[in-house]
């Protein structure tokens, strides 16, 4: 709670967007890496999302390489009694619910969608020294990893 009687400037630190990459513009960095043209990689990139979208429709969670899994969750309108009851009624509403991969070393979860490292800037640009975090190493000793199910691990 903010105190009137004693008011301290704080800081902290919060990650800021440099902007939108859109799927054309994806569509270009992969076709500089291949023999793919842009065209061809936004067609392959667009029959993905179909296919994503439709067995999604057709009740499959869907694992997306690298980042996670996809599903379906109904928003209810609550419970009932019995068996007879429970219905498609119930449902108000369907939202997209994304799981992110991860593997879990030492305990901790290692997010697959995370770079290895990111560089802290301040707003006017500059960076500062000791501004790089790391996301923990890596690598791996046996027996000391598990992979996360699309984050279902609690």
């Amino acid at each position: 709670m903010f105190d009137k009687e004693n008011p301290k400037t704080v800081y902290s630190v919060q990650p800021v967007s440099y902007g939108l990459l859109t799927t054309d513009d994806v569509a270009n960095q992969i076709a500089a890496e291949s023999s793919a043209t842009p065209g061809d990689v936004k067609n392959v990139l667009d029959r993905y999302a179909y296919y994503v979208k439709e067995n999604l429709k057709k009740g499959y969670n869907i694992q997306l390489l690298g980042f996670g899994n996809l599903s379906i969750r109904f928003i209810t309108s609550g419970t009932v009694k019995t068996e007879a009851e429970a219905t498609a009624k119930l449902i108000v509403g369907l939202v997209p619910t994304f799981n992110p991969s991860f593997k879990l070393i030492n305990k901790k979860r290692i997010y697959d969608l995370l770079p290895d490292k990111i560089t802290l800037v301040k707003y006017n640009g500059t960076v500062p020294a000791d501004s790089t975090v790391e996301t923990p190493d890596n690598s791996e000793d046996p027996g000391t990893s598990e992979e996360g199910g699309g984050g279902s691990l609690i």
